[in-house]
């Protein structure tokens, strides 16, 4: 605990630090996610060029993917039936709402989040891959949390997988989202701890990024390795949801940052509002719920 006139930075301070420091992060990662962009475009005609190889690749090779697993479920995790996972809370608990696992082709196509009853709906749409998802949550993860558990908000945490550009070949964005799905199907409560951890245990862009075992290694710290969750890893259980959420949330015009030209991550909502990550956050859950 800092003391008048030590130099130890007291637990505000701390926070005050990690909130500007994610700012910085976040306005960096939002300018290379636009010159991604940028680069993306300007390499279509090489892309146009390539077609006729990858028609011969995928006619040769059905069914062969980096990913390894065959993602054959029709259905989407249990607990995410609008293609989130909803936290509410009281009492200090915070609890996953329970709901049934749906077709992939029924999943509800992603809306913000409206006002009601003077509790803060906070919508964050998250990809584990994200640096500058990284910088928010460790900026604010915690602060939400004791706002869900006083009963002053709800948390709708929505994964997808726009990064996967980032990681060579490896598709760990989307692997990393399936890992989420796992996680909520199965072991709904815990989800947030391990999106903390794989947060924290963020491999770097242009690495690799983690491989199955790596995944599920990180699962186990979270307190999730059982058998059923490594099993839902290795075969790419809901590949095909998470492919169909993140084209739904990606091409939803709602979702759109108009700064981006596009959508990107972390993009969130409080009462259908978008905070613009240039200001305080929590300042922001105040002023709009």
């Amino acid at each position: 605990m800092a003391t008048p006139g030590s130099n130890t930075p007291g637990k505000k301070d701390r926070r005050e630090d990690a909130r500007e420091k994610a700012r910085i992060e976040r306005e960096a990662e939002k300018k290379r996610q636009r010159r991604n962009k940028i680069f993306l475009q300007g390499g279509i005609g090489a892309a146009v060029v390539a077609i006729v190889v990858i028609i011969v690749l995928v006619v040769v090779g059905n069914g062969a993917s980096s990913g390894g697993g065959g993602g054959g479920s029709s259905k989407g995790p249990k607990n995410m039936g609008s293609s989130g996972i909803l936290f509410s809370g009281s009492d200090g608990k915070l609890t996953a709402a329970v709901t049934p696992a749906a077709k992939i082709s029924d999943a509800v196509t992603p809306k913000a989040g409206d006002s009601s009853d003077g509790v803060a709906n906070i919508v964050t749409y998250v990809d584990w891959a994200c640096p500058a998802c990284q910088s928010f949550e460790k900026a604010y993860a915690a602060d939400i949390a004791d706002l869900v558990k006083s009963g002053k908000a709800t948390l709708d945490v929505q994964p997808v997988s726009i990064l996967d550009r980032n990681y060579q070949t490896s598709r760990y964005a989307s692997r990393a989202a399936n890992a989420a799905a796992c996680v909520a199907n199965f072991a709904p409560d815990k989800f947030l701890d391990a999106q903390n951890v794989f947060y924290d245990k963020q491999p770097q862009e242009g690495s690799n990024g983690l491989t199955n075992s790596q995944i599920k290694s990180l699962l186990s710290e979270s307190g999730v390795g059982t058998d059923a969750i490594n099993k839902c890893v290795d075969n790419e259980t809901y590949k095909k949801w998470v492919s169909n959420v993140t084209a739904k949330v990606t091409s939803n015009p709602d979702l759109i940052d108009a700064t981006q030209g596009g959508f990107s991550t972390p993009t969130v909502f409080v009462d259908g509002k978008r905070w613009d990550s240039k200001g305080d956050f929590l300042t922001f859950v105040k002023q709009n719920s």
